[in-house]
């Protein structure tokens, strides 16, 4: 029995894949080895067999695809050949369990297809814990099942959505003053990102300049919350967007604090995280394309499961893997961070809109201003 952990390695280079989607496995890999038979080989990012290792280059070359992106390289199960699913087959067999970071549709599609395995962890949308929440998806019913016993519980999304905002309201935190009433937000995103992506197109909001009509019918003002990676070097967008009648560009606004305005009615974007957030918050919300993640769904390909810190312990790791691999007797039933805040966000400073809330990141300057104080405080002891 083996066990690969992975990202999409069809979709993204190697070298990426080591760099973006590993981390978050070694630091899991010392409590999932306490619950392992030693039967168990557990690999990372190494996909061979026993005359050869994997080349993506190899694999797309067979469809006459050259010149490879490190990342973002589209391709759809439907667009591959005999050739290619031949050689991709060839490393992999029903005793190959893949435990893969946001793999998405494609390549669990796949690899269900030659048997294997596959639990793929991504992200979760929602973002407002202490530390970060994972989706869990798996093509396999009995671990699905065992999933189940740790999904988080709806009342604790609406709770700390509740805690938040009043936590916003009365830090004067929403600042909504300019803003109309009844309107509506469209939150956007990257120009290039997988979740926007359709058949080969990265759709943004000059895709739905109907729909945008539509909603202007209803809503007093519809305000446009770029992502923050935007504002440099899309110049020729936001100029489109600035002769847009119906639009006003929001520029000092915090994606929190425009959920916890109750002048707004109504969020919509093209596949954000952020719309499934917003309906804690109590607003209306519309997917102009199609949610990123399929959240808390009975089982079914790509449904993924909220666990949120039950993967600091041994025992969620044996449960989930009982199924399909040997597990040892008197696993711990241990959970080593449990209660703590931030342990997977500072590994990699992934705070997102959180920063906003976390109580060191909204403090501007911080280091520098603890800098300051530390030399203040010497200069007076000396």
């Amino acid at each position: 029995m083996k066990i690969i952990f992975t990202g999409d390695f069809l979709y993204n280079s190697k070298e990426h894949n080591d760099k973006y989607s590993l981390w978050m496995f070694k630091i899991f890999y010392p409590i999932i080895k306490d619950c392992l038979s030693e039967n168990v080989e557990i690999v990372f990012n190494e996909i061979a067999n026993d005359k050869e290792k994997f080349s993506r280059e190899k694999f797309f070359a067979l469809n006459d695809i050259f010149n490879l992106r490190e990342n973002y390289q589209v391709y759809y199960e439907r667009e591959l050949n005999e050739k290619q699913l031949n050689y991709l087959s060839s490393f992999f067999n029903k005793d190959t369990i893949v435990i893969g970071f946001e793999l998405y549709n494609e390549i669990p599609s796949i690899l269900t297809k030659f048997g294997v395995t596959v639990i793929d962890f991504a992200f979760h949308s929602y973002k407002l814990f202490d530390d970060l929440l994972f989706g869990i998806s798996t093509n396999k019913r009995e671990i699905y099942d065992n999933l189940i016993k740790y999904q988080v519980k709806p009342e604790q999304f609406y709770y700390y959505a509740n805690y938040w905002k009043t936590f916003m309201q009365y830090n004067n935190m929403v600042k909504d003053e300019k803003l109309e009433d009844n309107c509506a937000i469209f939150v956007g995103q990257t120009l290039q990102d997988r979740s926007v992506e359709k058949d080969g197109i990265y759709l943004n909001i000059s895709h739905y300049e109907d729909k945008l009509m539509e909603l202007k019918k209803e809503y007093s003002k519809i305000y446009y919350l770029p992502h923050p990676y935007l504002w440099k070097n899309c110049k020729e967008f936001f100029k489109y967007l600035r002769h847009c009648p119906y639009i006003n560009i929001l520029k000092n606004n915090t994606t929190y604090g425009l959920l916890a305005s109750d002048k707004v009615k109504k969020v919509v974007g093209i596949s954000t995280s952020v719309l499934y957030e917003a309906q804690y918050f109590n607003k209306e919300i519309e997917y102009l394309y199609k949610p990123l993640f399929n959240i808390d769904a009975p089982f079914e390909a790509h449904s993924y499961v909220s666990v949120y810190e039950d993967y600091w312990n041994p025992k969620f790791w044996a449960d989930i893997l009982s199924p399909v691999c040997e597990i040892k007797k008197d696993v711990k039933n241990i959970n080593y961070f449990k209660g703590t805040t931030n342990k997977l966000r500072n590994i990699r400073d992934l705070y997102w809109g959180y920063k906003d809330l976390d109580p060191i990141k909204r403090i501007p300057n911080f280091e520098e201003a603890l800098k300051r104080l530390y030399v203040k405080y010497i200069s007076q002891l000396v």
